[in-house]
């Protein structure tokens, strides 16, 4: 099904490339016949050329459109892959690594962190940073403005800033001056009514790169990973808790064996055959005994 919409798009956008051209050549044509009309004396009642910027626009407007449609259309293809990715790997930085890196693909973004609470504070950690060279970045490497952070989750709301170092919102924050910030997209994830983490992303070179449309697809995202490493620490606590069952287990299974041997040694013991045998070696001692000593 996606191969066949694939094809479809680039079939589409294909058409519309040909029509473009076609439209182009159907310019040039006209501008030179009312050029040579012109020089014959002939004025026409019809206005062709403002017909045909018509067509030019309706068609710039058609291309735009469909570019942001293919665009939105390749990202809802990366957010499937990436849950196909998440609900399948049990390799999990391997899939925190995919996402952030899809992350910067789609935005443009410079490096991406993703920042989740831990279980017993409120205190957000770097679970994933990323760079734009898929690299991994180290903790010194890792830079962001605080204060944006704060004001995601505090507001709950997204925040987003075209350019950080002119705005006003942000005219205090030293951060944003000492790191050269400009594109910066901060976004409160919440998972069961209760904010989990951010999603931040920033680019010191590029202002401009973060719009509200890629909002929706982000969360998604990074609501993705958040649940991911959600049920990576759940299925790490159900394997201490069987590991631990298993060791429980073993032991108490050792100390049936022992009871049962114990059992089993007393049964054996107490037997009128043992008791026999028991008495025969004993008299046998005795004889031995008393031959080593002399007695008769």
């Amino acid at each position: 099904m996606t191969d066949l919409v694939d094809r479809t798009v680039a079939e589409f956008s294909e058409s519309l490339n040909r029509l473009a051209g076609h439209v182009g050549q159907l310019e040039i044509a006209l501008s030179r016949t009312l050029q040579a009309l012109s020089k014959h004396g002939v004025q026409l009642t019809i206005n062709l050329d403002g017909m045909m910027q018509d067509v030019r626009r309706d068609l710039d407007t058609t291309q735009r459109d469909s570019r942001t449609v293919i665009e939105q259309y390749e990202q809802l293809n990366e957010l499937l892959r990436t849950i196909a990715l998440i609900t399948s790997s049990l390799e999990l930085e391997q899939v925190l690594a995919e996402v952030m890196d899809t992350v910067i693909q789609l935005t443009g973004a410079e490096r991406a962190y993703l920042m989740l609470r831990s279980t017993d504070s409120d205190e957000l950690t770097i679970r994933a940073a990323r760079n734009w060279d898929r690299e991994t970045l180290s903790e010194e490497d890792v830079v962001f403005s605080r204060s944006i952070v704060a004001a995601a989750v505090d507001q709950m709301e997204p925040v987003i800033s075209t350019n950080a170092l002119g705005d006003t919102r942000f005219q205090e924050v030293q951060s944003i001056m000492q790191h050269g910030l400009r594109s910066v997209l901060c976004i409160p994830l919440t998972l069961h009514g209760r904010t989990v983490g951010v999603l931040y992303a920033d680019n010191r070179i590029e202002q401009g790169i973060f719009s509200q449309n890629i909002v929706p697809l982000l969360t998604a995202f990074g609501t993705q990973a958040a649940i991911a490493i959600e049920n990576a620490r759940q299925f790490g606590q159900v394997k201490d808790d069987l590991r631990e069952a298993q060791l429980e287990l073993h032991h108490l299974q050792i100390q049936i064996d022992q009871r049962r041997v114990v059992q089993q040694v007393s049964e054996i013991t107490e037997s009128e055959y043992f008791q026999k045998l028991s008495a025969a070696a004993r008299n046998m001692r005795e004889a031995r005994h008393r031959k080593s000593t002399g007695e008769s």
